[in-house]
């Protein structure tokens, strides 16, 4: 019997498009710290707000996919809540991606990812993409980033001008895991797009790159050209 009702327990719970009072929230956070195999959890487009990530927060050691994209509380003291309650969480987050897209979060939320990427010690997969972090916004996330074992980091759509390309080359650079970062529509022009490539040269990890529209034009082959040669050459 025992094992009948575990393989009836859903791997995968997918609530997106709906809304959901801090009363649901609560009780769904009971079920999942009771649900171990329960690993993704889709809120998407919820309406979710800080008193939900507070009640969400503690249900969330055994999930290791979540997606929040299109909740907009997340930059009304959402982040904050949902890292307070993780802690609180009486097993270890075992959480390897988050989705937090359209989310319309600004540099200013910039300090408060922070603290969700280190409360998420095993986040492997950061999705930030289609918010406003600006340049300043992602260079206030370079320490955090850097000291975490994430690989993948998605950052379209964000505004990135050509200042943040020798960020974004020191944190490539510097960062041992990382395999995959995402640049598609910023506008980081061929200046950026140069600067980046120099810590590109000297990453031991990075597998794919994307700069599709992002402003480059022709005048940037000989520095990706050069940064293909040095990485070959090591």
């Amino acid at each position: 019997v025992e094992k009948a009702t575990l393989a009836a327990i859903p791997k995968k719970l997918n609530l997106s498009n709906s809304r959901q009072t801090v009363s649901d929230i609560q009780t769904l956070s009971a079920a999942l710290e009771h649900s171990p195999h329960v690993y993704f959890l889709d809120l998407i487009e919820c309406a979710l707000d800080a008193r939900h990530f507070q009640a969400l927060g503690a249900g969330l050691g055994h999930v290791k996919e979540l997606y929040l994209s299109g909740n907009v509380g997340l930059q009304e003291g959402g982040l904050t809540s949902l890292a307070s309650a993780v802690k609180s969480c009486r097993v270890g987050s075992q959480l390897e991606e988050l989705n937090i897209r359209w989310c319309g979060l600004t540099e200013h939320d910039s300090l408060n990812i922070v603290q969700v990427v280190r409360v998420f010690k095993k986040l492997q997969g950061l999705h930030l993409g289609q918010n406003t972090l600006r340049t300043h916004g992602v260079d206030q996330l370079t320490g955090s980033l850097i000291s975490s074992t994430i690989e993948g980091i998605y950052l379209e759509g964000n505004n990135l001008d050509c200042a943040a390309g020798s960020i974004l080359g020191k944190l490539i650079c510097n960062m041992p895991n990382l395999k995959e970062l995402y640049l598609t529509d910023n506008p980081l022009l061929n200046s950026g797009v140069a600067d980046m490539l120099e810590g590109v040269k000297h990453s031991k990890s990075l597998e794919w790159l994307y700069l599709n529209n992002t402003g480059v034009d022709d005048g940037v082959i000989d520095a990706v050209s050069a940064c293909l040669v040095h990485r070959a050459e090591q």
